[in-house]
């Protein structure tokens, strides 16, 4: 019994030593662009850490359908030519005031997140526009401070479980693009 134990043992870590030397499906671009007209690229990140959450979400996503990503940056990853990018561009970050409001109108107050998100295979490039909305009005109370809802929720963690969902949208976008 215990060699069969063994046995079977020695077989699992093969598979998942096999698996961890296979190359990924795809990367992650970890360098997301953000060209909107009144965002102050003096700023050293996003607000909400937008970027880093999204990256989590969309390699814990894509690792519960099955699919090797990995998070990169770096120029010789990203320009490999055999394994394809996935890249993410914010067009629209809305945080529910004017002066915290990116790439949308200055009136637009309901609080989102838009994104393009792109897969790059070789020379082809497939893109598309993703939303989520960070909150509903009835969700929203006045308040002084953008980042403070006036309920035990913030602007970043709203964001967070909207994030949940474009990570989700994303992949379920791009995971047909991969194969």
């Amino acid at each position: 019994m215990k060699i069969q134990a063994f046995m079977s043992a020695l077989a699992l870590s093969a598979v998942v030593c096999q698996a961890a030397a296979e190359p990924p499906q795809a990367y992650i671009n970890e360098n997301f662009g953000f060209n909107v007209k009144g965002y102050s690229y003096n700023q050293s990140e996003f607000p909400c850490d937008i970027d880093k959450n999204l990256v989590a979400l969309l390699l814990e996503r894509g690792n519960k359908q099955g699919l090797r990503l990995e998070a990169a940056r770096t120029a010789d990853k990203l320009r490999n030519g055999t394994i394809p990018v996935i890249a993410i561009d914010v067009e629209q970050l809305v945080l529910g005031s004017k002066e915290h409001t990116y790439g949308a109108e200055p009136h637009s107050t309901l609080p989102k997140v838009q994104v393009t998100a792109a897969v790059i295979k070789g020379h082809e490039l497939v893109t598309a526009k993703h939303t989520c909305a960070i909150a509903t009005l009835n969700q929203l109370t006045p308040s002084s401070n953008v980042l403070d809802l006036g309920t035990s929720s913030t602007v970043c963690s709203v964001t967070r479980r909207c994030l949940r969902d474009l990570s989700k949208d994303i992949i379920d976008w791009a995971a047909p693009q991969l194969n």
